[in-house]
């Protein structure tokens, strides 16, 4: 009898297992396969791919995540390899003390895209991830690359608003440093600038968690870096097809300026600053228009 009882619990463990493996392998490609990249200075990058065919890589804005990019990696993956990640400092990728800026994240995707042997490249920047494209541009020119997608950023944060493409003035930004350098911003006022339409709180929670990854000292370093930016000269230098989704709360003042400064590059209007989110069909048929 107690062999029996011992025989049934063992089936019972058994289906139970079976049944837990069965639901991680129908998950697991959901979530997306995770791995971390090594660089030469030992920091572990977090990167994302799926697909095959040409390379599709996304560069997540300040503070933002490869997770953002969720609705665009299961479209765009079934005719297309799509890479998503996190920049050092930011998301499940190590945070370090150095290397806090633009240019070594720039130099971290050339590594990582030299490594892995990309060629043929979409580089596709979101708010501050433009600034990484801008970088790369500056110390690697277009090699590997094939288009570039600037999703609502200029290339200058502060300077004159009426006759440039920036943010605003730096008596715009006086209070903001002085606010940051106090104590860490809350993520909810970011989610709800980037964002037209109300969404339900297990989303918010997953996106205010994903944006305290990165460390108070290390999204101080980097909004520094855009306060300080000027790549209208990588602007005017541009030499591949390049797309700029600009939302539509400045487009016709980006677009003019685009016209005079990159009279080659397309200019789509997007409904806020996190479109491929809140829309995402839409914007995925914009992205894809210009992919074609």
């Amino acid at each position: 009898m107690n062999i029996l009882i011992k025989d049934c619990s063992l089936g019972r463990l058994a289906v139970i297992f079976f049944q837990f493996n069965l639901l991680c392998c129908l998950t697991f490609p959901l979530l997306g396969q995770g791995n971390y990249f090594t660089l030469e200075d030992g920091t572990k990058l977090y990167t994302e791919e799926a697909g095959k065919g040409q390379t599709l890589l996304f560069i997540p804005g300040w503070t933002m995540t490869h997770r953002f990019f969720e609705k665009q990696k299961e479209y765009f993956s079934k005719d297309y390899h799509v890479v998503t990640y996190d920049p050092r400092g930011q998301g499940r990728s190590d945070k370090t003390t150095y290397k806090n800026t633009y240019a070594n994240h720039a130099a971290d995707l050339r590594e990582l895209i030299l490594k892995k042997d990309w060629k043929d490249i979409v580089l596709i920047g979101w708010s501050s991830g433009c600034l990484t494209m801008y970088e790369y541009l500056r110390a690697y020119d277009t090699d590997r690359l094939s288009k570039l997608v600037f999703i609502d950023e200029p290339p200058k944060w502060i300077g004159d608003p009426e006759k440039e493409w920036v943010y605003g003035t730096f008596d715009d930004y006086r209070s903001s440093l002085k606010g940051r350098n106090a104590e860490p911003s809350e993520p909810n006022n970011i989610i709800n600038w980037m964002l037209n339409d109300s969404i339900d709180t297990q989303t918010r929670a997953w996106m205010r968690e994903e944006i305290l990854m990165t460390p108070p000292h290390v999204a101080m370093y980097l909004y520094l870096e855009g306060v300080a930016c000027d790549y209208t000269r990588e602007v005017k230098n541009l030499s591949l097809p390049s797309l700029f989704m600009v939302n539509n709360s400045w487009y016709d003042h980006a677009k003019d300026w685009l016209k005079v400064n990159a009279p080659k590059a397309k200019v789509k209007s997007i409904t806020s600053h996190a479109m491929f989110w809140e829309r995402p069909e839409a914007f995925n048929n914009l992205l894809l228009e210009f992919l074609r």
